[in-house]
């Protein structure tokens, strides 16, 4: 089940401010080499090793590629995760990230999970908070990086997100060149402005599309995402 088009973009940079990025491997506190963002391991593995180098893009690459195959799998067996919005689910993948991709379920995690599972979103907040320890010391930079996935968290409600139509393009029935399908069959013409009403939006297997889940009728277009503006809903 794949991650909300934007959520990645949004938690990625998000991690490598608390985390940090290492371009050069060091021996982290307990003595294990660790570069990039916190990564003691690459996606395929493989340990890091003192004198490994990476770039920056390689670094978010990496990143990248452990959220979507590490750690979103284990948050899409949190009740409704497919459904949030990119900002609530790149707050619980950065949570995830520093306390650990399974954490929901597991011992130490029963408040934060129990608020989850019932879904009682407007206790996030006050969860989250309860895990900014160490060794039964509140961290300074644990209870900032809590607070921000908070303030994340309640950027958004649980209301359905909306797309407007930046150019005049089309709903397509498959992810391909517009001009390959039949009017009226195929495609739908969406005029500039237009707004639609989302109960999801999924990244498709072609490069730059997505494919809508309209409200209410749940009929399903692919779109040309360059063409569109996905809003979801803000809190009040």
């Amino acid at each position: 089940m794949p991650l909300h088009p934007e959520t990645l973009s949004i938690a990625i940079p998000f991690i490598e401010r608390f985390e940090g990025v290492e371009l050069k491997a060091y021996l982290c506190p307990a003595g294990v080499p660790t570069i990039c963002a916190g990564l003691t391991r690459y996606p395929d593995g493989s340990p890091v090793r003192m004198g490994d180098v990476c770039t920056s893009s390689v670094c978010a690459g990496y990143l990248k590629e452990m959220l979507e195959k590490e750690f979103a799998p284990c948050l899409f067996k949190i009740p409704g995760f497919e459904n949030f919005g990119p900002s609530r689910q790149a707050s619980l993948l950065s949570f995830a990230w520093n306390m650990g991709a399974a954490f929901y379920g597991s011992p130490g995690f029963d408040t934060i999970s129990r608020v989850l599972r019932t879904e009682a979103y407007d206790e996030v907040r006050d969860a989250l908070m309860l895990y900014c320890r160490a060794n039964g010391t509140v961290l300074a930079g644990l209870e900032r990086r809590r607070k921000e996935e908070a303030d994340l968290w309640e950027a958004e409600s649980a209301l359905p997100m909306k797309a407007v139509a930046l150019h005049d393009t089309w709903l397509k029935a498959a992810p391909i060149d517009s001009a390959l399908l039949v009017e009226g069959k195929g495609k739908v013409e969406s005029k500039q402005g237009d707004v639609l009403v989302l109960a999801d939006a999924v990244q498709a297997s072609t490069e730059n599309h997505v494919e809508f889940v309209l409200n209410g009728p749940g009929d399903r277009w692919f779109a040309y995402l360059p063409h569109w503006e996905l809003l979801t809903a803000k809190k009040n």
